[in-house]
């Protein structure tokens, strides 16, 4: 085999394909098979003035009658060169940055620059824009050789390189949570991103193995434990959620109260469950350790956590003991509440929140009694949280949905009456449907 490397501007690749002298092989090669956006965002890139990856193509010389044919055969480049030859001829228009923002998904810094092709095709192109899409050169390597095997070996080889995960694409995104993901999850083989303990030591192997899963955790965690202190919103963590989410966020202050809180919930998590007296933790169990950490942490004194090992290791091992049970006719409560929940849908905002409301639940029982730091209030974070979402986010009183910032408890035997401070004592109430507000006007 035989290589030459060479360039090729668009213009003489479109000009080979037109002639018939560019084409692939359907015998091992796939059909086309990009999407629009893909197809638009390449011309983008070819605009912009970005480098394209190489192009490899297989010179075949055929002697027929005393004359000599010459033609070039793709190996690797065909849905560049389909995706250029479109746009020549006038198939698809390129987006438009700030109007086509939800389908585009381009970073901020690309936004806030004019974009004289926004919204264009081939024909309505600048004269300037046409030139450099012509112009542009393509890097091409050309193989020969007497063996058309070796060719179609070059293809496999060429595509048996893994191509990037859903997270090994986050990372090469621009933008401040995308940033503080790394700094965090970690990435080992850069200095810079070494990542929190939390993820070597609890959830196991280097925070940069396994091609970012530490990292992709790490996102999905600190998503629904950002959301959920903001607004009490449970968002899924399914991959195009977890993509949408870094979009949105590209101007994410990773210096912020909301980020350092999560890190400091990290490094409790770290101080208590770092003693190697049990195995590495599920992603599920991060999930919800994360957030029962953060509702202790402020409202209670500090007694909790000297049991809180030992009552975590007592949910995980009432876990395995309702799994046995869970082809019975009557499984236990932990298998029908958590466990199953683990296992199906599990990446869904609902399920996740069924399963939260039973671990904070079950983890508020083993733990009591649990002593508020300030004696005036009635019910601290953890009490609200389990009682909010065991009411459905619905006001005792009118019945309508509250919304997190909203919410209050009430007692149902008065408090001033002696009423007890317990989950079957509290309600979820709005402000303004607090007895010791409006409440005429609530129940009127």
């Amino acid at each position: 085999m035989e290589m030459d490397s060479t360039k090729h501007s668009v213009e003489e690749v479109l000009e080979l394909r037109r002639s018939n002298m560019l084409y692939v092989n359907s015998e091992y090669q796939r059909g086309p098979v990009w999407t629009p956006t893909q197809k638009r965002k390449l011309i983008d890139s070819v605009l912009r003035g970005y480098p394209l990856p190489l192009i490899y193509l297989h010179h075949i010389k055929t002697h027929v009658a005393g004359m000599q044919r010459e033609d070039l055969e793709i190996i690797d480049g065909q849905q560049r060169i389909n995706s250029l030859f479109e746009f020549k001829e006038g198939a698809f228009k390129l987006f438009d940055p700030v109007k086509d923002e939800k389908e585009a998904r381009f970073p901020n810094f690309i936004k806030a620059v004019p974009c004289p092709w926004a919204g264009c095709n081939f024909d309505t192109l600048p004269a300037e824009h046409k030139t450099r899409f012509l112009k542009t050169d393509l890097f091409v390597v050309k193989i020969s050789t007497a063996n058309a095997h070796e060719a179609r070996d070059l293809f496999i080889r060429l595509q048996a390189g893994l191509p990037l995960n859903a997270q090994e694409k986050r990372d090469a995104w621009p933008g401040g949570f995308t940033e503080f993901v790394l700094k965090v999850g970690g990435k080992p083989e850069i200095v810079r991103y070494q990542g929190h303990d939390f993820f070597a030591e609890l959830i196991g192997g280097q925070a940069g193995s396994a091609r970012g899963k530490a990292r992709q955790l790490c996102a999905q965690m600190a998503m629904i434990f950002l959301e959920h202190r903001k607004n009490g919103h449970w968002p899924d963590i399914k991959t195009q959620t977890v993509d949408d989410y870094y979009y949105k966020n590209l101007d994410f202050d990773t210096s912020s109260g909301e980020a350092q809180r999560f890190v400091k919930v990290l490094d409790k998590l770290v101080e208590l469950l770092a003693d190697g007296m049990r195995r590495k933790l599920k992603g599920h169990e991060a999930i919800h350790l994360s957030l029962l950490i953060d509702s202790l942490m402020d409202d209670y004194t500090n007694s909790w956590q000297g049991r809180f090992a030992a009552t975590f290791d007592k949910f995980v091992d009432c876990v395995n003991r309702d799994k046995r049970t869970r082809y019975t006719q009557n499984p236990g409560e932990f298998w029908t509440n958590y466990d199953v929940h683990t296992r199906t849908s599990s990446a869904d905002a609902d399920t996740i929140r069924v399963r939260h409301n039973f671990f904070s639940k079950k983890m508020f029982e083993f733990l009591s009694p649990l002593t508020l730091l300030d004696s005036n209030r009635l019910f601290g974070q953890l009490e609200r949280e389990i009682i909010y979402y065991r009411d459905d986010k619905k006001c005792m009183f009118c019945k309508e949905d509250i919304p997190w910032n909203e919410l209050e408890i009430h007692h149902v035997s008065p408090h001033v009456q002696g009423g007890q401070t317990t989950l079957a004592n509290g309600r979820a109430v709005h402000q303004r449907c607090h007895p010791r507000g409006n409440v005429a006007s609530a129940r009127a």
